[in-house]
């Protein structure tokens, strides 16, 4: 199992959570541009429904690759 990554994402909206899945990548490359391609999508308020956005890598041990896992959550709106 060692020759495989795994990228896990994970988007909320309004409070709700969903694990949007977990992608089976055979090339660390592959799993690298997913994620980028993830975070891209929908983090850092690029869709505006949006408001938590969380992505990592996993080796086939189970190790996150600590370079490839980040959180992001919409910085809230100050009430006037």
């Amino acid at each position: 199992m060692g020759e495989k990554y795994f990228l896990h994402e994970i988007r909320g909206n309004a409070g709700t959570v969903d694990n949007k899945g977990i992608v089976v990548c055979k090339t660390f490359d592959d799993a690298k541009q997913g994620y980028h391609a993830y975070m891209g999508a929908y983090a850092y308020g690029h869709d505006e429904n949006t408001d938590f956005v969380s992505c990592m890598i996993t080796d086939g041990w189970g190790n996150i690759i600590k370079e490839f896992c980040e959180t992001w959550v919409k910085p809230k709106t100050p009430e006037p």
